[in-house]
């Protein structure tokens, strides 16, 4: 291990029994195996076990930061309590060099009845520092945790913000740590704390402390970390630049809510007969049909993921079987619960008799939308005068789907 590595996690795997009375008797039973020198992990799952990590490995540098992401349930919390020495791997190596601070559950060692000045004379002592370095220090805790008079006040009577305040101020001023690890602890807060704590994790990894948070913020992780590591069920699915495995992240959770939502479909249809049935709703087909929906960006070329504030192009192809005259179209942009997004539809098409082929087009400038999944609805109907909407001809929920992401640096 050089010295300017600070963290080798090697081939690390952790793994967990979901039955409480089963799990401590496997906990027995490795524990006097490895008293008695023997490999306390045969190899294989036992009855209710599964794999919380499996085959984790990376390498961290003096003033590197490392995001971890994935969705719930996926290893991130665990792999940071690996790292810190509060569970053991079932499997592999992990080797950190230098001071140790951690901020997985912020005030978690306060004493409720304490005021918290007095919590931070307490989390001193327990780190052996003096009385003299205490009272230097004091200050400046206070200043940075800005809870004003309940300084004084018993933790007891904190809300969770307060909480989180008190313990990032402690957590990153009694000590000057090597490796910083985060979990989660800015996802409370107001907006001029949270960046005030992002600051402080840059001040500290710019004086060559290590870095590895996660977070459930893309946005964050994007503003904090140069790489990140991809897990999902325990398993590492990207590691690399930062801008490189968010971009991955995303497409995994869009290709997955996709294809929950194509699911849940299928089973209200119970055969993809019905529900193309059900999807594509023509009065008269003979009539006037639908025969594709485009999703294309600004050079008019396909595309189903679009960055924030791109221009999209809504593209709905048809065949008049006999003459339309005046046809309106109206395509709708909503969110996969259904809920309509204002302010994206067509008028009119710009020929007042269709008889053929033919497409009509919905523009969006630019899309002010937040990064997810979204849904297409269309429908299309022939004018009976200049004021009034007659004949509909066509009318249908989730025609097309899209993705938004945020711009990457």
């Amino acid at each position: 291990m050089t010295n300017d590595i600070t963290i080798i996690a090697d081939r690390v795997y952790k793994k967990y029994c979901s039955n409480l009375k089963r799990s401590l008797r496997y906990g027995l039973l490795d524990l006097g195996n490895e008293i008695l020198g023997k490999n306390a992990w045969g190899g294989k799952l036992r009855r209710d076990e599964f794999w919380s990590l499996q085959n984790v490995s990376f390498e961290l540098r003096r003033g590197e930061s490392l995001g971890i992401i994935g969705v719930n349930g996926s290893g991130k919390t665990t792999l940071l309590n690996v790292l810190y020495g509060l569970l053991k791997p079932t499997k592999g190596k992990v080797r950190l060099r230098g001071r140790v601070g951690a901020m997985i559950q912020l005030g978690a060692g306060f004493q409720p009845v304490l005021s918290g000045r007095e919590n931070i004379y307490t989390n001193a002592a327990i780190l052996g520092m003096s009385n003299r370095v205490i009272k230097q220090k004091l200050d400046e805790i206070i200043e940075f945790a800005d809870i004003g008079q309940f300084i004084d006040a018993p933790v007891q009577t904190y809300s969770k913000g307060m909480l989180m305040r008190l313990g990032f101020s402690i957590a990153t001023h009694l000590v000057e740590p090597d490796i910083l690890i985060v979990d989660e602890v800015l996802a409370t807060g107001d907006i001029g704390f949270r960046s005030k704590c992002q600051k402080r994790i840059n001040d500290i990894v710019d004086a060559g402390a290590s870095l590895v948070l996660v977070s459930h913020s893309n946005a964050q992780i994007e503003a904090l970390c140069q790489k990140t590591l991809f897990l999902n069920k325990g398993v590492v699915k990207g590691y690399g630049p930062t801008p490189e495995i968010i971009q991955d992240y995303l497409a995994y959770i869009n290709q997955n809510t996709l294809a929950l939502k194509k699911e849940e479909s299928a089973q209200e249809t119970n055969n993809s007969a019905t529900h193309n049935a059900k999807m594509w709703q023509h009065a008269d087909p003979s009539h006037f049909e639908v025969t594709k929906i485009e999703l294309l960006n600004a050079t008019r070329e396909p595309q189903t993921q679009f960055c924030m504030l791109d221009s999209l192009v809504i593209r709905l192809h048809f065949v008049a079987h006999r003459p339309v005259n005046g046809l309106v179209v109206r395509l709708t942009i909503t969110g996969l619960d259904g809920k309509e997004i204002s302010g994206f539809k067509t008028g009119e098409s710009d020929r007042p008799n269709w008889h053929g082929e033919g497409y009509v087009d919905c523009i969006v400038p630019e899309l002010p939308l937040r990064e997810g999944v979204y849904a297409i609805d269309a429908a299309a109907a022939q004018k009976e005068s200049s004021r009034h909407t007659g004949q509909i001809l066509f009318k249908s929920q989730s025609v097309a789907e899209f993705s938004v992401v945020p711009h990457l640096k």
